[in-house]
């Protein structure tokens, strides 16, 4: 017959009070760690962990184990050379193309190595530019660390629901940061997520939780985001920024946006050279990109009708 005394870690309180010992010790290696980094001139971004558990879980215990740091692509190698003097070694038979654990065995620490975010189509460096302007400064232990504003963090949660649709502490995440977010911040963090090209994983990662499906009505970029992913609908982002335009110039701004071809084919065209060759290259990068939006109509007018349709129960 099996005991019914209580393990130590089985009750409630118990229970609270190793969450709470775990996070601790999360952000005093987080602290070394940034302290480190920072006598050598890089400033992480702090993405989640304690920034998540004080937002949302003041009142409950929000256990993490981990600390997830945002690197510079051009330090993330010296970031990993003070780790490992640090004592963390990276995890091994992991691959990500976003972010890499490194742990320690001497006291069990683990620190997310970021090099951008899951989620956005963005290079990297574009990634970390642009949340340069989505920060602000968080006390963790006896350091000062970069962390990302409310609607940055909003965006985070919504593209990590994405990311681990299955997971139901992540949903929890969602649906508290839900419950106590703005429709003013939904609309920034659905700005940084046009502009770092993440609005179709923003769009499903909302469309999980009951009240993100409401949302979304009110976010016509993030909306027209799952639309694209979910029913195959390449020019739904693009129509809806035109629905939202104001005045002849705004639409043709929208329209002159989508015939110009992405930032890495105008680049091969510029240095395609002599100046024959670059203005023959343009001109085949501009019909490209007229049979592209041609092609992706049909598709997409269908996928629009289909999403205006009413959900059954």
């Amino acid at each position: 017959m099996r005991s019914s005394t209580p393990t130590p870690t089985s009750t409630p309180e118990a229970r609270d009070r190793l969450a709470t010992a775990r996070a601790l010790a999360t952000d005093a290696a987080c602290a070394e760690v940034v302290r480190t980094w920072s006598g050598q001139g890089i400033e992480p971004i702090l993405l989640k962990g304690a920034t998540t558990a004080r937002w949302l879980y003041e009142e409950d215990s929000r256990g993490y184990v981990d600390a997830d740091l945002l690197i510079a692509p051009e330090r993330v190698m010296d970031a990993a050379r003070l780790l490992g003097d640090l004592g963390f070694r990276p995890a091994d038979g992991y691959f990500s193309d976003h972010a890499h654990p490194w742990l320690r065995g001497a006291d069990g620490a683990v620190v997310d190595l970021h090099v951008t975010l899951w989620g956005p189509s963005r290079h990297p460096a574009e990634v970390w530019a642009e949340l340069q302007g989505w920060v602000e400064p968080l006390r963790i232990g006896s350091v000062s660390v970069r962390g990302l504003n409310l609607p940055a963090r909003a965006l985070g949660l919504a593209l990590h629901a994405a990311q681990h649709r299955d997971d139901p502490a992540r949903r929890e995440d969602l649906r508290r940061a839900l419950e106590r977010t703005t429709l003013s911040d939904w609309r920034a963090a659905e700005r940084l997520a046009e502009r770092l090209r993440a609005l179709p994983m923003m769009g499903v990662g909302l469309d999980l939780e009951p009240a993100g499906r409401e949302l979304l009505a009110r976010l016509p970029l993030a909306r027209a985001g799952l639309i694209a992913d979910r029913e195959g609908a390449p020019l739904a982002i693009g129509l809806a920024r035109l629905a939202r335009a104001r005045g002849v110039r705004g639409r043709a701004a929208v329209l002159a946006s989508a015939l110009r071809p992405p930032a890495r084919r105008r680049e091969t065209a510029r240095r395609e050279g002599p100046t024959g060759r670059e203005g023959l290259a343009r001109r085949g990068e501009l019909a490209r990109r007229l049979a592209w939006l041609l092609a992706g109509a049909p598709p997409t007018i269908r996928a629009l009708r289909r999403s205006e349709r009413p959900r059954r129960p």
